[in-house]
């Protein structure tokens, strides 16, 4: 159990709840003195309990809501316990017909929602970008990542704790990459603190009217950490709105919302993370894969993503492949010879071919004369237009005649050697579980800012090629 929940049965207090006293409720730990000790846990009186150095019993549990100190280690919690309505329990359990009815929770469809112009409540995010990750992550200490404030007051309303929350795994860095794809904690709460500094605090999942007006809606449920945790854990693992409801706590409609709103938010911060550098930076350092192609600049090519059939057949002709046999739709991706994403368009149908993509996707206008773009042989047609800004192409030979010369079999292994990269990029990628499912309808209309966010997440792994 995190340490910044109460370990009291029954109880979902967390540290800087509104209590039932009026007061913010404070959480405190078990004593050290033995006897002491032994006073609590035979209050608490929890059936095959462990206590551990993160055990903590909330201020509702003491005689006016105040607990007790290293002055006065004599109180201990005999308020709001459970086994004191056993009675109430019993009485509910012998008439099941007086039980209290589950109200029905409102159903918002992804159609409902109206979250496109969100981030006008902080114009400032997408003009100043997000600030540098990784001098964050240099910066933080351990005990930074042991625990974390709550950044959301719940006031009256009952919340029942997360079945996993940030707390349990940040111990381990096996664990943070398991369930939210990135390399460890210190990189988790970087990211976090980043995002909050950007305006995550002021995230709504109401309407795009109320958010202008700087009403934040309802209060919710979740931290602000555990929402982000709830993001990372979908997009990582794919996970089901169903069991994010059970393992969060919270109706399917909010974890829709939650997941939306914060997608739409961090696809605009994480663009300045997702940089486009100029040909002389990336030659400070060339690998050595590319020392035949050191004027390379960017290396393209397009993805395939399955997506639900849409029941529309002219819809359905536009994103069926043949090649995977199933509806897909596709972006172009853009990799720098150090493994870094650095060019990522939206997702377009599967009929559309990979140059008419390139042509329109805006590419173009960032490369200069003197650049180099390797690609594979699908875009060969590019070349006439790369031809005309002063652009290189390096592309496999075709084999024209009745096998390859000596030169073309060494030109395309190292093209194959150098884009082994690209390759390994895309494998990150698509370690981003939700992108190896099928998208479902209504989340096709946020599919662009899905693929954008776990693109752009591996930009903050260890780098591919060492220097």
């Amino acid at each position: 159990m995190g340490s910044d929940y109460c370990t009291v049965f029954g109880c979902h207090n967390f540290s800087g709840r509104i209590g039932k006293f009026g007061h913010k409720v404070t959480l405190h730990k078990l004593p050290k003195e033995q006897y002491a000790r032994k006073a609590w846990i035979r209050a608490i009186s929890r059936k095959n309990w462990i206590t551990s150095n993160y055990t903590r019993v909330c201020s509702d549990h003491f005689i006016s809501g105040i607990g007790s100190n290293y002055a006065n280690r004599s109180k201990i919690p005999t308020e709001n316990l459970l086994q004191k309505r056993s009675g109430a329990v019993k009485t509910l359990r012998s008439n099941p017909r007086k039980r209290p009815q589950p109200q029905p929770s409102d159903k918002t469809s992804f159609n409902d929602l109206n979250l496109h112009s969100y981030t006008q409540v902080q114009p400032t995010i997408a003009d100043d970008g997000l600030k540098s990750v990784g001098t964050r992550i240099s910066g933080m200490t351990p005990q930074a990542t042991q625990t974390c404030t709550p950044s959301l007051t719940d006031v009256g309303t009952e919340t029942l704790m997360p079945e996993l929350v940030i707390e349990n795994i940040n111990h381990s860095n096996e664990l943070i990459m398991f369930y939210t794809g990135l390399p460890d904690s210190k990189t988790f709460h970087a990211l976090f603190e980043t995002l909050m500094e950007h305006g995550a605090d002021k995230i709504s999942t109401e309407s795009i009217g109320e958010m202008n007006s700087l009403n934040l809606g309802r209060k919710r449920k979740l931290r602000r950490i555990d929402e982000f945790l709830l993001v990372m854990m979908r997009l990582r693992l794919g996970l089901l709105l169903k069991d994010l409801e059970y393992q969060f706590k919270t109706s399917a409609s909010s974890v829709s919302k939650i997941f939306i709103a914060w997608i739409l938010f961090m696809s605009v911060c994480l663009r300045s993370i997702v940089l486009f550098p100029k040909l002389k930076d990336l030659q400070i350092f060339v690998p050595k894969c590319f020392k035949q192609f050191s004027d390379t600049r960017v290396t393209l090519d397009c993805t395939e993503i399955f997506v639900q059939s849409p029941s529309s057949l002219e819809n359905k002709s536009l994103t069926y492949s043949s090649y995977k046999s199933h509806d897909t739709v596709k972006p172009l991706i853009g990799v720098s010879t150090s493994g870094a994403v650095v060019f990522v368009s939206k997702l377009w149908p599967v009929c559309t071919s990979d140059v008419e993509i390139t042509r329109c996707s805006g590419l173009y206008d960032h490369l200069e004369k003197g650049d180099a773009v390797m690609v594979d042989k699908g875009f060969i047609h590019i070349q006439s237009d790369l031809r005309q800004k002063g652009v290189k192409l390096y592309c496999p030979p075709f084999n024209t005649k009745v096998q390859f010369r000596k030169a073309e079999v060494e030109m395309t292994r190292q093209i194959a050697s150098a884009r082994i990269h690209f390759e390994r990029k895309m494998e990150q990628i698509k370690n981003f579980r939700i992108l190896q499912g099928v998208i479902p309808l209504a989340l096709c209309e946020f599919a662009d800012h899905v693929f954008f966010v776990c693109t752009a997440l591996t930009n903050l792994l260890p780098p591919l090629v060492a220097e």
